[in-house]
């Protein structure tokens, strides 16, 4: 099987590092210059503090070395300023100054937002160790905010493939809940009426109760009242599950229950996967210590999205159906989640690849390739395993194993 990520690496940009060196001594400036030029990076200079905050602001500047002190705007001025903007938050700065050592001075360079604080004069040896590896983690960074961005981008996706039938799922309480309120306001109108008669006299109400057939009424009222309920209670279990699956920054550990993930997701898709597929279901208890209950619910939609697409994409002849087949259960400390379908199947020499950012089966505009990537990483950060059974035209089983005591990394 593919490998666990802690990240997904995508396609490295051609382009060099920038590195903005600033300092109002020239000499320095050119000792920066031509060490930073041998070590293959673009280097752009300023002279003072205000230059380099508009060179910084003019985009493209990958990490940014500046010198203490300054005429105008210091070192430690430039960095504050950039921190206070979010898309420099995460610049890499590198403060370089000829002070002598001083615990005080340095701790006040990092508390202003530095990510090193050196000393001159400074090898160049050092100088790239030091460029390089601060670059390497501002690279790693930027690529999981990506992974995490079109992460979310291919749950949406998940979501828009069963929308159909999650308008469904919410139409349809709301028209029995709307037609439910149309009798009641008639049996309204009814008590209004027999209420009116007995204030007019005793005989009139009696009459008036049996003419609208008060008692059947009133028996009538409590079910359509429990049914209305019951449907609004569907529609804000849906229009929560919908929240929990758009959300973002939800990174809170708690316990889960993996057949409790799958009936949620189930809620918002097993109309449409019904319409493709027969559903059959076997969730028995699968307890998870601490997860990221919404992470796991993409990969649960994103498996059954998969299976969806794999039944669709094998027609079948005569009166037969394809099915889906969900099913959780504990094996030993483990927590067991099983996704098959009898769709087309994975040729054997592409299973090793399924789990590789990007890559996919699937036609042209079908997917992004990220869904099993993600699924794959979800598992791995659980300290879990994913695994894929499949046959050419007989369909594909995957299963996932989750320590019960696992948590989140």
């Amino acid at each position: 099987m593919a490998e666990a990520h802690d990240f997904v690496a995508f396609p490295a940009s051609t382009r060099r590092a920038r590195v903005l060196a600033v300092d109002d001594d020239p000499d320095n400036l050119k000792v920066l210059s031509t060490y930073l030029s041998l070590e293959g990076y673009e280097v752009a200079t300023a002279g003072d503090g205000l230059s380099a905050i508009a060179r910084i602001e003019a985009g493209d500047i990958d990490l940014a070395i500046l010198d203490v002190h300054m005429p105008g705007a210091d070192g430690l001025e430039v960095c504050r300023r950039l921190r206070k903007q979010p898309r420099f938050e995460r610049l890499p700065i590198i403060f370089l100054t000829a002070d002598r050592a001083d615990e005080l001075k340095e701790t006040i360079g990092l508390e202003a937002g530095g990510d090193e604080y050196l000393h001159k004069p400074i090898a160049r040896r050092v100088l790239a160790l030091r460029v390089r590896n601060l670059l390497r983690l501002a690279n790693a960074d930027r690529e999981q905010r990506l992974m995490a961005q079109v992460a979310h981008a291919e749950k949406l996706a998940g979501i828009g493939q069963v929308a159909a039938g999650v308008a469904h799922e919410i139409n349809n309480p709301l028209s029995f809940i709307l037609s439910n309120l149309s009798s009641l306001r008639l049996y309204f109108q009814d008590v209004s009426e027999v209420l009116a008669a007995w204030h007019r006299s005793p005989a009139e109400g009696l009459a008036k109760e049996a003419e609208l057939k008060l008692e059947s009424t009133l028996a009538d009222v409590g079910p359509l009242i429990d049914e209305t309920a019951q449907g609004g209670e569907r529609v804000r279990r849906i229009v929560q599950e919908l929240k929990t699956f758009s959300r973002t920054d939800d990174e809170s550990l708690e316990p889960v229950d993996l057949a409790d993930v799958v009936r949620s997701t189930l809620l918002l898709t097993e109309r449409e996967l019904s319409s493709r597929a027969k559903v059959v279901k076997a969730l028995e208890p699968a307890p998870i210590h601490a997860a990221q209950r919404q992470k796991l619910h993409q990969v649960v939609l994103n498996l059954v999205v998969n299976a969806m697409q794999a039944v669709e994409a094998r027609p079948l002849t005569g009166a037969g159906r394809h099915s889906i087949a969900l099913s959780t259960r504990t094996e030993g400390p483990n927590a067991v989640l099983a996704v098959s379908d009898t769709g087309a199947g994975i040729p054997e020499a592409l299973q090793r690849q399924i789990f590789e950012p990007f890559f996919t089966t699937k036609p042209v505009g079908v997917g992004t390739g990220l869904g099993l990537a993600v699924c794959s990483m979800v598992v791995h950060r659980l300290g879990g395993t994913i695994a894929v059974a499949s046959t050419v035209g007989e369909g594909s089983t995957f299963t996932l194993s989750i320590p019960r005591e696992a948590e989140a990394s």
